[in-house]
């Protein structure tokens, strides 16, 4: 196969990966939890040191650094959903912090943002086409 050939092999999905540290790992654990309806998948280490949290087929991992240099600001990761005002309804529910409500964008998203534990902006939105 040339470099300029379409392989095979399928993307399957995407995760994001977030750097957390020891002292943020389990409440940014118990956030996707308890108030994004996530459920754990993989805990490694004590701490614990890696987690993985699973919803409706998609995985956000937790990656446990021992550095505090790390930026904590702005969007962490962007989830899609086929109903972004009923998953708002549910996380607020759950008691998230919501940063923003529904609001329309110009690039054809409808989303809201919510507050992470550490500070990072967690998005949630639905295709306009949808």
């Amino acid at each position: 196969m040339s470099k300029n050939e379409p392989s095979t092999a399928s993307v399957l999905r995407v995760a994001p990966v977030l750097d957390v540290n020891s002292r943020s790992v389990r409440r940014m654990r118990d956030f996707f939890v308890d108030q994004l309806g996530f459920t754990v998948g993989t805990e490694v280490g004590s701490g614990p040191k890696f987690v993985t949290l699973d919803r409706d087929g998609q995985t956000i991992m937790l990656n446990c650094r021992f550095s505090f240099g790390f930026r904590k600001r702005d969007w962490a990761a962007y989830f899609w959903t086929d109903d972004v005002s009923g998953l708002l309804d549910e996380v607020r529910s759950r008691g998230a912090e919501i940063k923003s409500g529904l609001v329309t964008k110009d690039y054809g998203c409808r989303e809201f943002v919510v507050i992470a534990p550490d500070g990072r902006e967690i998005v949630f939105g639905q295709l306009l086409s949808q």
